[in-house]
């Protein structure tokens, strides 16, 4: 995966993921057209080299504020402050990992993996470096996980797993017991693109509520 540019990726969320966050983004576009109509940003009357610079500054404005978490007005700024947000609060977003490897992109989903059963999907095209580091991070605290899984699965070839999200391994007994215990330990890019939209959805709302009041 390259390093800059743009990746395109897919993420599977909740039913009713997609309605929240469309109302969400709604709410915050309205909020982008109040704050544009400021003194500050108004054009009127100007030379055409002022103008420009004014317009400039309302662009270089937009960008800080989508960066900061204070306008969240496209789906991919939602997903990038919410995503960050969510690496800062496990300690990964300054921690290094090395690269992948080529076994982490395979087709299919990951040992432990909960991804499945999901019913929504939201299409998000995030900054390569980002997409890099979720897959970095998951595979670095994932990896002896999903090898120790693999041999559970060697063990225990006819054992049903379920797809879902995780049960209560204490009551559970048996093989399925240890898989959930281990299964609690991957993370998978599903996993950190669900709760960064939860908390960019959130940051959102909660944006709206205080500038409503």
């Amino acid at each position: 995966m390259a390093a800059t540019g743009v990746s395109p990726v897919t993420a599977w969320v909740r039913e009713g993921t997609r309605q929240r966050l469309t109302h969400a983004l709604e709410e915050q576009k309205t909020r982008k057209l109040v704050l544009s109509a400021a003194d500050r940003w108004q054009t009127y009357g100007l030379s055409r080299n002022e103008a420009a610079r004014v317009r400039a500054a309302w662009q270089a404005e937009v960008v800080r504020m989508r960066q900061a978490g204070e306008l969240l007005d496209v789906i991919d700024a939602l997903a990038v402050y919410g995503i960050t947000q969510e690496l800062e609060d496990r300690g990964w977003a300054q921690r290094r990992f090395r690269r992948a490897p080529a076994e982490a992109r395979l087709p299919g989903r990951w040992p432990g993996s909960r991804d499945g059963g999901y019913k929504e999907s939201v299409q998000l095209r995030l900054p390569s470096k980002a997409a890099a580091k979720v897959l970095d991070a998951c595979w670095g605290t994932s990896a002896p996980y999903i090898t120790r899984l693999r041999d559970w699965r060697d063990r225990n070839p006819g054992v049903v797993v379920p797809r879902g999200p995780l049960g209560d391994s204490d009551e559970l007994t048996g093989p399925l017991a240890e898989y959930e215990r281990l299964a609690t330990h991957v993370t998978t890019v599903g996993d950190i693109y669900r709760a960064g939209l939860r908390r960019g959805i959130q940051t959102a709302e909660e944006l709206a509520s205080h500038y409503a009041k």
